[in-house]
């Protein structure tokens, strides 16, 4: 016996009695197929998700039941806005509490009662939102990183921005910025970063590089806590911010003589994740005196630093 999916095509999606090809959401006179900013809130709907249109039919994707116009309906459809990343994986589509309402336009995403808006842990999954890489929203604009196309809102769209977050860093070498397979999916987003086929949380190397993850500075999680060190502000989750703790990682060897928390140079990077520790300008790779005290790092012994190699768009660590 066959079967066959009958698509019926609706000219009033919404039946308010106005074909879909008049909508005016916002009044102005101009047709929201036409219309840049339909709601008119001053955010263009490319980057608004409540007007996002994948398929530019006129239909916001929130009320569209084909988002990409690919003949399966949502519903049926891996990958509902056809760009490729499968819906599971899409942050665009990333749907916490499984109530059908990506939580891109649902006001309250782990389904917990509190508005997104007073809830300090949207997702609930235990970590506080300003923590929370799935929650960072860099310019403040009420757009999450992972949704807006401008991050830091310089006027460059990411795409071709070299520093998205505007915090000084490159993005090959930001470690919240890093995508080590390249799939577009940054490496906090995604769940099997080195595109082996093992999901991370089974991977003793998740980001490929041949450093078992317990002993590579980029995954070291201190307190265990899911956030590595290099995200988390409380490493040793001892109560006391990083930049007001003198033993970040709880060891018991101060910073100032730990050279898993050492920065020569006082930016934020520690020398094992710098390529320049004391910020003369020079290469730590081409530099000989990496932290700037005059003694040649020759006559210095210091432990070995993780090599940078920039891979298709990605940094990677490797020892040696």
């Amino acid at each position: 016996m066959s079967c066959f999916v009958v698509l019926v095509a609706d000219d009033d999606d919404n039946n308010d009695g106005i074909p879909d090809k008049n909508q005016d959401t916002d009044g102005d006179g101009i047709p929201d197929y036409l219309d840049g900013d339909d709601d008119n809130d001053g955010v263009p709907d490319v980057m608004d998700p409540d007007q996002k249109d994948s398929d530019s039919d006129g239909i916001p994707d929130a009320q569209d039941p084909d988002d990409d116009n690919d003949h399966l309906p949502d519903t049926i459809d891996s990958d509902d806005d056809g760009d490729g990343i499968p819906d599971h994986l899409d942050p665009d589509h990333k749907d916490t509490d499984g109530d059908g309402i990506p939580d891109a336009i649902d006001t309250d995403d782990d389904n917990d009662g509190i508005p997104d808006y007073l809830d300090d842990d949207d997702d609930g999954d235990g970590i506080p939102d300003y923590l929370d890489p799935d929650r960072k929203d860099t310019d403040g604009d009420g757009i999450p990183d992972y949704l807006d196309n401008d991050d830091d809102n310089d006027g460059i769209p990411d795409e071709l921005d070299s520093d998205d977050d505007g915090d000084g860093l490159p993005d090959f070498l930001d470690p919240d910025r890093k995508d080590t397979d390249g799939d577009g999916i940054p490496d906090f987003l995604d769940d099997d970063d080195d595109n082996d086929g093992i999901p991370d949380s089974q991977d003793e190397d998740a980001d490929g590089d041949g450093v078992d993850d317990d002993d590579d500075p980029d995954r070291q999680d201190t307190d265990g806590d899911g956030i590595p060190d290099h995200l988390d502000d409380d490493d040793d989750n001892d109560g006391i911010p990083d930049e007001l703790d003198s033993d970040d990682d709880g060891d018991g060897i101060p910073d100032a003589e730990d050279s898993d928390s050492m920065d020569t140079d006082g930016d934020g990077i520690p020398d094992h994740l710098d390529d320049d520790d004391d910020n003369d300008g020079i290469p730590d790779d081409q530099d000989s005196d990496d932290d700037g005290d005059g003694i040649p790092d020759v006559q210095e012994k210091k432990p070995a630093k993780p090599q940078q190699v920039k891979v298709t768009g990605s940094v990677i660590m490797r020892r040696i």
